[in-house]
């Protein structure tokens, strides 16, 4: 598209109307961390809210009463308008998209901060907070006096309160700095009018606006929002006032690192390169800093500055101490404001490529030692690039290299920095030239006891995103590397710098024992352990027999799910990790991705392996069902007497929301395209994996006799836990209790159906004739044999096979 505006082209691209921002994302994280932290006061430090709102309304009973009653009266009718003037303007300004959103994003918060509300009442119990407290909280007389007053029920407030925020914060890219300080003042006037009338409710405030905030936010990160970015009129205004006087403008596409670039060229001739950045850049800047903050140590990065116009200075610095140093990079022209909040720089244009886009015959030796001579200087002068990639080396036209963008620079670097760009250097032009040509420009550039030095640093951790993805797709390549520079430099071997803080699979642990420990302690606490120890404790062993060979019947159907052949000693292992997975994971998701990753390191293709799953959970599913239909019939009864299905309220609920989940994956072109290439392909080839086990007898008898083995062994261990308390049931009445509360299991989202499983098997034994002192226990032992104790040989058969690179 290209237009003209105070007689300067400017030529750039049709802008989609709606993007997914950084900052989106990077609000996103915060109200989830806010969520936490709300969580936390909520429940485990639920004392310590109390007592703010304990000394916040004593501190407010030395104001006159009448005027803290009319503060407050004040402020909840102000409350009670806001919304609906805040709904009526949109209405008469026709945004019906953003009248949409806020309604949805109002009503999700609701509905959630409602669940969570009843499930911490449920685990926690309701707060009793008694105080001597103003007549404004009792319901006393005005002017009565003080009396002893004990919180009430203000749970519409709670919902108002989520409603109201999360409809403000799907709004917020549409609102200006001042309207959005409105809103966060609004907000806090309800919080304090809260604890002025003595509410303490069990789901605390600021998880109500944690959680709500983070609705409101995810809203517009999957239906996306308005593109900020400036566009090309303001691009030529901010360059006019900097003294520019441009002729044409033209977005550039090319990489430039988290901006948005352009092509100028001026009046007089000359020609600059201008890189435009948003508080969208920063915020992705941002992300990536904590993100390596947390991950990695010794990598040498900063803090993240405290704004974009301080980012650009630095850049600017780093641009200007490498040219005054000597090195070969471009002259910075100007920076500029772009009115509200976005800041461009322009250099004077180079013609050439980046080394990306030059062709590998032309990266001759000399190039490359003259790239390498060019970070010799900056060394020399203790400056890092910090991100030696190929996109940010030129190519001229006469042959010369040049470094450009700076934005990374770190001026008075560290040995660690200074290693990590010759890393990534080596590496980056290893990816183009091979490993031995990159390693010996490297030495004759900077001298081989620099690029020795580096080796240590030659591995993904310490690399750029887009060196790591190259890296994909050349494999050993970073190997190779180091193996040339023991070769070359003479040294005995490299070892790698440990660069990692905290391992994915420590995080994982560290979160699945969490939720654990959550979910465990409830049921603790409702046990009761002398009934349990009155357990014929011969019988225990029997329960683990049969347990045991649940892992073994789930290791022969996974084997059946595929045309390729597992060993049978480590696929039963990889059935004993992925329970410990399935622990930390709803919905056996995490049991599924370890199969997959398991039958990937033996060699399974990778559609296959998922294809597989699909196999595996429509051949179990057959068998449960067929089981559940047999045994019902066996005992007699209709599976209503013991299946309790929900109310039609709730049905009704559940179909709505699979409708709108439908509609929203038909809505937004990103969940066209997952449908499209991500789900349908595995549903097609689950199609193909069924008609091909079909053709084979061995691959369908340890399919569904895998299937059959894995179910009548949880029927056993449960069948075995009931004989232990003296019976009651017969065996195809315990078979119904597990298939029905099984399959009622898998709608919950707990790991492992938590609660939902124990609840329902109590449920259906009771509705079967057994007394409850013995359904109880009964479940108990059966989910202590079956669900908490397989935990430990899960972690050591995960370590196992990681250990042995089948994992």
């Amino acid at each position: 598209m290209a237009n003209t505006i105070d007689d300067v082209q400017i030529i750039e691209p049709e802008r989609r109307s709606l993007m997914r921002h950084p900052s989106d994302l990077l609000r996103l994280v915060i109200a989830v961390l806010v969520t936490l932290m709300g969580f936390g006061l909520a429940t485990v430090f639920n004392n310590v809210a109390e007592a703010i709102t304990v000394e916040v309304i004593q501190t407010a009973g030395h104001v006159p009463t009448e005027a803290v009653v009319i503060g407050i009266s004040f402020a909840l009718f102000y409350m009670l308008l806001l919304p609906f003037f805040a709904i009526g303007y949109l209405v008469v300004m026709k945004r019906w998209r953003r009248l949409s959103l806020g309604l949805l994003a109002s009503a999700v918060a609701m509905g959630l901060v409602w669940l969570i509300e009843a499930e911490l009442v449920r685990r926690f119990g309701a707060p009793d907070l008694t105080f001597h407290t103003p007549t404004w909280v009792c319901t006393t007389a005005l002017g009565a006096g003080d009396a002893t007053c004990v919180s009430g029920d203000t749970s519409a407030h709670i919902y108002y309160m989520a409603g109201g925020v999360a409809y403000f914060a799907s709004l917020v890219p549409w609102l200006t700095r001042r309207w959005r300080r409105f809103g966060w003042i609004s907000i806090a006037v309800l919080v304090a009018v809260r604890m002025l009338q003595g509410t303490t409710p069990p789901l605390d405030e600021l998880l109500v606006i944690g959680l709500a905030f983070t609705i409101g936010t995810a809203v517009l990160l999957i239906f996306g929002s308005p593109d900020r970015r400036p566009r090309g009129a303001e691009v030529v205004s901010a360059l006019h006032r900097s003294g520019l006087d441009l002729a044409e403008l033209k977005r550039a596409d090319v990489d430039a690192r988290g901006s948005t670039p352009y092509f100028a060229k001026l009046r007089d001739g000359g020609r600059l390169f201008v890189k435009v950045l948003t508080p969208e850049e920063r915020s992705a800047d941002v992300m990536f800093r904590i993100v390596r903050m947390f991950r990695l140590k010794g990598v040498g990065d900063e803090r993240p500055f405290s704004s974009l116009k301080r980012a650009v200075e630095h850049e600017a610095v780093g641009s200007l101490k490498a040219a005054s140093d000597g090195v070969k990079t471009p002259r910075l022209e100007a920076i500029a404001e772009i009115e509200p909040n976005s800041m461009l720089m322009a250099y004077a244009m180079i013609d050439g490529s980046s080394l990306d886009g030059v062709p590998p015959e032309e990266l001759t030796d000399d190039v490359l030692v003259g790239v390498w001579r060019q970070v010799g200087v900056l060394r020399r002068r203790r400056t890092a690039h910090r991100d030696l990639r190929l996109a940010n080396v030129f190519l001229d036209s006469d042959g010369e290299p040049w470094l450009i963008d700076f934005g990374f620079a770190e001026l008075a670097a560290t040995d660690g920095q200074l290693r990590s760009d010759v890393a990534e250097l080596v590496t980056s032009t290893a990816v183009v030239v091979g490993a031995e040509r990159a390693v010996s420009a490297a030495i004759a550039g900077i001298g081989d006891e620099a690029v020795a030095d580096a080796a240590s640093r030659v591995q993904p951790l310490a690399l750029s995103g887009a060196t790591r993805d190259a890296l994909k797709h050349q494999k050993g390549l970073d190997e190779e590397i180091q193996a040339e520079i023991e070769r070359q430099t003479h040294i005995e071997s490299v070892e790698l710098e440990d660069l990692e803080r905290v391992k994915p699979r420590t995080i994982l642990m560290i979160v699945g024992f969490a939720l654990a420990i959550y979910f465990l302690i409830p049921q603790l606490t409702q046990t009761d352990f002398g009934a349990v120890l009155k357990a014929d404790w011969r019988w225990v062993p029997a329960i683990l027999i049969a347990s045991l060979a649940t892992y073994v019947g789930a290791a022969f159907n996974i084997m059946g799910s595929i045309p390729d052949r597992l060993r049978v000693v480590p696929t039963v292992l990889s059935q004993f990790a992925g329970t410990f997975i399935n622990r930390i994971t709803p919905v056996k998701v995490g049991g599924m991705a370890t199969n997959v990753r398991f039958m990937q390191k033996n060699g399974v293709d990778l559609s296959v392996a998922v294809a597989g799953i699909g196999v595996s959970s429509v051949g179990t599913g057959i068998v449960h069902m067929g089981l559940l239909t047999m045994f019902v019939v066996l005992i007699g009864k209709n599976a209503g007497d013991f299946i309790k299905l929900p109310s039609g309220t709730v049905i009704m609920i559940g179909v709505v929301a699979v409708v709108l989940l439908i509609a929203a994956v038909a809505f937004i072109p990103m969940g066209r395209k997952i449908v499209k290439e991500q789900v349908w392909p595995v549903i097609k080839k689950s199609g193909d994996g069924i008609r091909q086990v079909a053709k084979s007898p061995l691959n369908a008898l340890m399919l569904f006799g895998g299937a059959f083995a894995m179910i009548m062994g949880y029927i056993l261990a449960l069948w075995f836990s009931l004989a232990a308390f003296g019976g009651g049931l017969g065996f195809f009445a315990v078979g119904v209790v597990f298939l029905a509360a099984q399959a009622l299991g898998q709608a919950a989202p707990t790991p492992g159906g938590i609660g939902a499983v124990e609840a329902a098997m109590i449920a259906a034994m009771t509705t079967l004739g057994l007394d409850p002192s013995v359904a109880v226990p009964t479940v108990f032992l059966y989910r202590i044999a079956t669900f908490w104790l397989p935990i430990l040989p899960g972690v050591w058969a995960l370590k196992k096979l990681e250990a042995d690179g089948a994992l």
